[in-house]
């Protein structure tokens, strides 16, 4: 592809891990099967002021579904450097159950 449009392969320059002190926030579903939480804590090693968040039994679209992601988010916004994540201590999730017809 970068050949037909001349330009550069930048492939191994988009792979290097950003070093940064940016104040970041990674809220992740434990059940997210697109960007897990592992991804989070991985990119998070080389962020120093990151804090990372697993939210119990929620996949993808975590703030909208949880109101204990909305806290943290907006605590985020107010203090992001000591975002209030005590809320996602006392969540669980529910065990998948069949009900027999």
């Amino acid at each position: 592809m970068c050949r037909i449009w001349n330009v550069p392969d930048r492939t191994a320059v988009q792979r290097v891990p950003t070093v940064q002190s940016v104040p970041t926030l990674f809220i992740n579903g434990t059940f997210d099967m697109k960007t897990g939480a592992s991804w989070a804590r991985k990119t998070a090693r080389t962020l120093s002021r990151s804090t990372t968040v697993e939210v119990p039994g929620i996949g993808h679209w975590v703030v909208p579904q949880s109101p204990c992601a909305q806290q943290v988010l907006a605590s985020f916004l107010t203090h992001p450097t000591r975002p209030d994540t005590d809320c996602v201590a006392g969540l669980r999730w529910e065990p998948f159950t069949i009900t027999p017809k």
